[in-house]
């Protein structure tokens, strides 16, 4: 069952990552959207993806891959990446530890109204986070794209090597 708000500091979970928001367009005056997410080993979204939004990814804790069709950024704690509007990307977590990155989104309304449909309660933050079936991630996509984002490939594991990512 979806969450009814996006409440600042409630734990939720999206796509099985622990989610939480920090600002919302409603504290923001409508400018920006801050969440923290907290990323299992092998997390994060399968396919690239892009919007109308301006994102920047910041890790806080363990190693962050963000993915996008122009390279691969590899960022430890404290380092970040802005991805421009429309720019395909996803991030993954790689590594074998669990990892925790901030997202930044402006303008975020088209970001907020897929969260409250793809988000759900999250009873006991301190339990493990759930792995995503395949069918739960095509409906989250079906959803996404019903909210103005598109939507390309997979991205090629490859591409992890040092090249770039082929448009999808």
């Amino acid at each position: 069952m979806p969450v009814a708000t996006l409440t600042p500091g409630a734990p939720m979970l999206f796509m099985g990552e622990g989610f939480r928001v920090h600002a919302t367009s409603a504290t923001t005056g409508g400018g920006f959207l801050i969440a923290e997410i907290a990323s299992r080993p092998g997390g994060g979204p399968r396919h690239l993806h892009s919007h109308e939004a301006a994102e920047q990814y910041m890790c806080l804790d363990g190693e962050i891959t963000v993915i996008t069709e122009e390279g691969v950024h590899r960022l430890a704690p404290l380092d970040s990446v802005t991805i421009r509007p429309w720019l395909a990307h996803t991030y993954r977590n790689l590594g074998d530890a669990p990892a925790r990155l901030l997202c930044t989104l402006s303008p975020p309304d088209d970001m907020e109204a897929f969260l409250l449909e793809v988000c759900e309660p999250m009873d006991d933050p301190s339990a493990p986070l759930p792995e995503v079936t395949r069918e739960q991630s095509d409906h989250a996509m079906v959803l996404a794209a019903e909210h103005g984002m598109r939507i390309h490939d997979e991205y090629d594991p490859a591409v992890l090597q040092g090249g770039a990512v082929p448009r999808g």
